[in-house]
């Protein structure tokens, strides 16, 4: 039986800063270079119709989604590697299967995409974006809202909840307040500490100082002196950290 996405769930992610133009005709090279200095621009544009479709199918097959979508690669190996392929066929899936590995997390598709000569005669790569059915683009949100212990924004710490889930509280649900004397004071979910205590982020009671943003300023490295329990309706689900000046702790 056929599993179907919930159409209520989403996952998000976040897109690499690389072009994707640029990354589809890098996995396109080899297959252009078979084709000479000066290839017709027919075979140019097969050659890369062949790696935008290898590509998209390698995308939509990954194992980052709860349910892939494996169709397409299988029909592409089937073509590739079958029984009809020739070796040159089943050369060239391996070929682009080793030069995809490394972008494997990207979750990007190829939308519309032409390939044709600009003004001085060099043959471009031009095309849209998109992303698989159930998933959307991160967008982070303002520095101002945001807290970070350690280099890492409380927003994107995830805690795996095993297999391909996992779980993170949204921007809101953490917040912070400097106090006059530089005492840092931060509010943040409880599963979120663990983490970052697990990940060595967050250090113990008294132990090496970290650098601590809140809404974007900067406060240098404090120490944490002390983590309570907080929240409302006896849930104690909110962890209060309080982090002062390295300099006082080590003067005491």
């Amino acid at each position: 039986m056929t599993r179907r996405r919930d159409p209520y769930s989403w996952t998000v992610v976040r897109l690499p800063e690389r072009d994707l133009a640029e990354l589809v005709l890098e996995l396109a090279a080899p297959l252009l270079d078979r084709l000479g200095s000066a290839p017709a621009s027919d075979d140019a544009r097969a050659a890369v119709a062949l790696a935008v479709t290898f590509w998209n199918a390698s995308v939509l097959a990954s194992k980052r989604w709860t349910y892939p979508r494996v169709k397409e690669l299988k029909d592409l190996r089937k073509r590739l590697r079958g029984r009809q392929a020739s070796r040159d066929d089943a050369a060239t899936f391996d070929l682009l299967t080793e030069r995809r590995r490394e972008h494997w997390l990207d979750p990007r598709l190829v939308g519309s995409w032409t390939y044709d000569a600009d003004d001085n005669g060099v043959r471009r790569l031009v095309c849209t974006m998109a992303l698989p059915d159930g998933v959307e683009a991160e967008i982070p949100p303002p520095i101002e809202q945001r807290v970070a212990i350690a280099g890492r924004f409380l927003d994107e710490v995830q805690i795996s909840k095993g297999g391909n889930t996992a779980l993170g509280f949204p921007v809101e649900r953490h917040r912070g307040v400097v106090g006059d004397d530089g005492t840092a004071t931060v509010y943040t979910m409880m599963p979120s500490a663990l983490q970052l205590f697990a990940e060595g982020r967050l250090p113990p009671v008294g132990g090496d100082p970290v650098e601590v943003v809140i809404g974007g300023r900067e406060l240098g490295p404090l120490v944490l002196t002390e983590v309570r329990c907080g929240g409302e309706d006896y849930r104690h689900d909110l962890a209060v950290l309080v982090f002062r000046r390295a300099k006082v702790e080590a003067s005491r």
